[in-house]
């Protein structure tokens, strides 16, 4: 009887242990595998980069290099998670230069997030040589953070062992990127053209031109920088009759009769430098926002931010090469000189030449993916709102209105005329349209 008694007392706490017993031997069974990528949401992409957007924010990186910035970070990210994803392909072999990648040891198991922990980390350090010691010091508490977090989770050897290969990927990832031509044209010394009254200068005191030599850089989707050029096909005149004329007075009056809805786009992309993180930046914020939006996992996220960077990325490096080739003047220049003195644009011209509109380039190519991923989908964009710069946001029924809203708010601005801004729509399709059909990432089609 006493027996029985103490076998009763004992029966929750046997209970109790059994229940533990179980749940360790499940925690035990989930370190025998490395998780798929897709069972991961993608909120720790959204805070890599977040950060970065951030990171090139406080450092003021100018609007071509904030697209390469972006691009080696979504890259970063990609390679990082792909291993655990079965249906997809590594961009190795697909980016000139980019011949190999390591691989994870067989039989080993992966924490993939801390894998990209240790890659991201270590390629933001070498995008960022010359920036002051605390932003290296920023990279590294974010990847502290982040690899505390994983270690909530995950097995401490495994995150060990994951962010250890992430830190070889990054590796490997830096010395391709050190061969892009970044560093050889930072030694370049541009003279600027004159002798001709259609040549860009600067339109106020100090200006240098900014990035000539950008199109030298190696694309990461296109075959080669001017692969989708679209020459402007239109004459230079001063004639009041001429196409050219209109255009420039087009974009005066415009200015003059701006309503207050059209104020505040002209404001919305407007993605300032140092204010912002550029305007590549703005569409990666549009990724962030959609990502929540839509719900997507980690595998979808990871490819969305690789294909839409590396396209914009691209798409400066198309339209700073037709910028330095044609080198036209800034209807601010124009204006001034042959139709009324002291007007003044809404927005400072940029110091680079006219055309093509980099906001329609890079629009048109971001929605050129984005809609191919994810076809007609409406979203409201609060990134002013988001990074703290105004309290205004912008709704939208498809990516492509976004763009063409964007390009068109150059106008508005009275930086850019018309045809750099359609012809520049028309550029950037071109150069997502390279990127989708040159960067495969699954066997089957990249929408669903």
């Amino acid at each position: 009887m006493i027996l029985k008694t103490k076998l009763r007392a004992l029966l929750p706490l046997l209970a109790l242990l059994l229940v533990f017993t179980v749940v360790n031997s499940v925690t035990v069974q989930a370190q025998q595998r490395s998780i798929p990528t897709a069972n991961y949401d993608s909120q720790f992409a959204a805070d890599w980069m977040l950060f970065t957007y951030e990171l090139v924010r406080g450092e003021t990186v100018n609007a071509p290099a904030a697209s390469r910035v972006y691009a080696y970070t979504a890259i970063a990210l990609y390679e990082s998670v792909v291993f655990g994803m079965p249906s997809n392909f590594s961009v190795a072999g697909q980016m000139d230069g980019l011949d190999a990648l390591p691989y994870p040891a067989s039989g080993e198991v992966y924490d993939w997030l801390s894998v990209a922990n240790g890659s991201i980390s270590t390629v933001l350090h070498s995008l960022f040589p010359s920036i002051a010691e605390d932003a290296h010091e920023r990279i590294d508490t974010m990847r502290e953070e982040q690899n505390a977090l994983r270690l909530t989770e995950t097995d401490a050897s495994i995150v060990e062992r994951s962010i250890s290969f992430g830190d070889e990927l990054g590796e490997q990832l830096v010395a391709w990127i050190m061969t892009d031509g970044y560093v050889d044209i930072r030694k370049n010394q541009y003279a600027l053209p004159a002798g001709d009254p259609s040549f860009w200068v600067p339109t106020t005191a100090g200006q240098t031109p900014l990035e000539p030599f950008w199109a030298d850089l190696r694309p990461f989707g296109m075959g080669y920088s001017s692969q989708c050029n679209v020459p402007i096909a239109l004459e230079f005149s001063t004639d009041p009759n001429s196409t050219f004329y209109r255009q420039a007075e087009e974009v005066m009056n415009t200015f003059t009769n701006l309503t207050e809805e059209q104020r505040e786009i002209a404001r919305f992309w407007l993605d300032t430098p140092g204010i912002t993180g550029a305007p590549s930046g703005h569409w990666l914020m549009i990724q962030m926002q959609f990502a929540e939006q839509a719900g997507l996992t980690l595998d979808r996220t990871a490819e969305m931010y690789m294909l839409t960077s590396t396209a914009v990325a691209d798409a400066f490096i198309s339209a700073w090469d037709m910028k330095y080739q044609l080198n036209l003047l800034r209807p601010v220049t124009y204006i001034q000189t042959y139709i009324r003195p002291n007007w003044q644009p809404y927005i400072q011209s940029p110091p680079f030449p006219e055309y093509p509109s980099g906001h329609s380039v890079a629009s048109g190519a971001a929605a050129e993916v984005l809609t191919t991923m994810f076809g007609q989908v409406a979203f409201t964009d609060r990134t002013p709102v988001i990074n703290g710069h105004e309290q205004i946001e912008r709704s939208f029924t498809s990516f492509e209105a976004a763009a063409s809203e964007a390009a068109i708010s150059r106008m508005y601005g009275g930086i850019h005329y018309r045809a750099a801004i359609e012809l520049g729509l028309r550029q950037g399709r071109c150069v997502g349209e390279r990127v989708l059909n040159n960067i495969l990432l699954r066997s089957i089609p990249q929408g669903e």
